[in-house]
């Protein structure tokens, strides 16, 4: 009988032991890619510091890589077999990456009471094929920032918008410096009437005269000395900071520096109306996101989706709000005394979602060549149209393997 006891107390004693001891967490290293930059990078470092002190068993390492080089540095060395575990970026890639495996569906990682706390429409964005192959971050597009000292009176259309440039436009001050890029002017294509694709996901940009018009348009816009018109997004942008550019078009990621370097002068407002065919500006409507590797292990891809819940929990969204203006997909944080932010929202309204087809990648540089060729008087509107649709709808073809 003794026996019997001494042999219970060690077996509880042993119990308690083993119950006071939890096993201690493995150490796991993350590394994120992304392209972010000023108030956006302060915000993320701040998260980074602060999910380190709560687990200080996870190490994160983060490269900054210049948005234009990102997507294909991740391209080449995940389907390499390496990359990051995180990368930051925008829908449009999800396409690409989904077809040739390069990022992991999320669907199970994400069950659907903690969904109910995201913009419907956000998640909507990074599914692809039914799954979600990303977490929407933020949401963004791109309209009209202003220089309130500079405009007092907004420009309603085009033509407006041409009258008071004129009238601003003093010195080494412009009144608009218009970044055009692609992204920034299509929002005046889709006003203008083009299209990208049709029903099978075929090139359709030269149909109709919609890209016709928009290229006449920007390189009326770059004939008039009073406007700054080129694909220099820097230049752009330090102009408005330093208060030499009254009006520019960028995004919400944009504005955290702005107001740092502006103060209460800056102001957002949707862009003016497309004069000619009278429909408003109809821009990108964008969602910023988390991909995860699909090469990582499941330990690797777990840790990976924590640190992205706490990227996206309600604490980090309201700093990421308030020091970078982004818009959070978390309905928690609450946006509408933000004057700036709701600027943007108006603008959202008359948007177009960003297509994330893997179709889409074959439109960014041809289209660029031929806003590039017109405003460099290398080709007519009409014949530059042209050329983007051929060299789109070629390379559509050849990644179908036609």
């Amino acid at each position: 009988m003794k026996k019997v006891l001494l042999v219970l107390l060690v077996v509880a004693m042993l119990s308690s032991f083993f119950v006071g001891c939890k096993p201690k967490p493995q150490p796991v290293s993350l590394t994120i890619w992304h392209s972010w930059s000023g108030a956006e990078l302060d915000v993320l470092n701040e998260a980074i510091a602060e999910y380190q002190k709560q687990h200080p068993e996870i190490t994160i390492n983060q490269l900054q890589v210049p948005f234009d080089q990102l997507q294909n540095k991740y391209q080449t060395e995940a389907a390499a077999g390496g990359g990051p575990d995180i990368l930051v970026g925008p829908a449009d890639w999800i396409g690409n990456f989904a077809k040739a495996n390069l990022i992991a569906p999320l669907d199970s990682y994400f069950d659907a009471a903690f969904l109910a706390d995201y913009v419907p429409g956000a998640i909507e964005q990074v599914k692809f094929n039914g799954s979600m192959m990303a977490f929407p971050q933020s949401t963004e597009c791109v309209a009209l920032i202003y220089n309130k000292s500079l405009v007092q009176n907004l420009p309603k259309d085009t033509n407006e918008l041409v009258t008071l440039v004129d009238s601003i436009t003093q010195g080494d001050t412009y009144g608009f410096v218009y970044n055009s890029g692609f992204y920034f002017t299509a929002g005046y294509f889709f006003a203008a009437g083009m299209k990208l694709f049709d029903a099978n996901s075929d090139a359709i940009v030269s149909q109709g005269d919609g890209g016709v018009k928009a290229l006449t348009f920007l390189k009326n816009l770059a004939s008039d000395p009073k406007f700054i018109v080129a694909n220099d997004y820097g230049k752009a942008d330090s102009m408005f900071k330093e208060g030499k550019a009254a009006m520019i078009i960028n995004g919400p990621w944009a504005v955290g520096d702005y107001t740092n370097a502006l103060g209460d002068k800056v102001g957002v407002a949707p862009m003016p109306v497309f004069a000619e065919t009278g429909n408003p500006f109809a821009p990108f409507v964008n969602t910023k996101d988390f991909f995860v590797n699909a090469n990582i292990n499941d330990t690797q891809k777990k840790a990976a989706v924590d640190f992205i819940k706490f990227m996206v929990s309600k604490d980090v969204e309201q700093k990421f709000f308030e020091k970078a203006k982004h818009i959070p997909s978390n309905v928690k944080v609450d946006t509408s005394s933000d004057l700036i932010v709701g600027g943007f929202l108006e603008q959202m309204k008359t948007g177009v979602p960003m297509p994330i087809i893997p179709e889409m990648g074959a439109v960014w540089d041809p289209m660029q060549t031929a806003i590039d060729s017109v405003l460099a008087s290398k080709a007519m509107p009409q014949d530059a149209i042209n050329t983007a649709q051929t060299t789109i709808q070629d390379k559509i073809n050849a990644s179908r393997g036609q």
